[in-house]
């Protein structure tokens, strides 16, 4: 029976060890992986002239689409031709239509993207970076 005190307690010192290891392991993943946006996007009324250009905004056969707040949001507006940062960094993730080419546009802020050659896309998702 000692020879199994022994073996318990490696076997307990090794499972230590190994929590140890994975605790450490996280603790590094932490602090390596950068900081994505919350999920706290969200449409807003583009009918103030006042602020419509501080939002995130796409065109969609000239009506506008506004966006505030940090974070991502999935959406689905078709025929897209026209992209404004307002005054945010924003990420916008759309496929070309017709072709299925996806792209990922990040414009700094202030910043407006059209489309060209008449090409029109299909927003899939909005991130804005807090």
């Amino acid at each position: 029976m000692p020879g199994m005190k022994k073996n318990s307690l490696f076997r307990s010192q090794g499972l230590l060890k190994r929590g140890a290891v994975v605790a450490a392991a996280t603790a590094g993943l932490a602090v390596a992986i950068p900081a994505t946006p919350a999920a706290a996007v969200s449409r807003v009324d583009c009918h103030f002239p006042a602020v419509i250009d501080e939002y995130a905004r796409v065109e969609s056969r000239g009506l506008p689409t506004c966006f505030a707040n940090a974070g991502g949001m999935a959406v689905s507006i078709v025929n897209v031709s026209q992209f404004h940062s307002g005054n945010n960094k924003v990420t916008f993730f759309y496929t070309i239509e017709g072709s299925g080419y996806e792209h990922g546009l990040t414009l700094e802020k202030w910043q407006d993207h059209t489309l060209t050659f008449g090409a029109s896309a299909h927003l899939n998702e909005v991130l804005i970076w807090g």
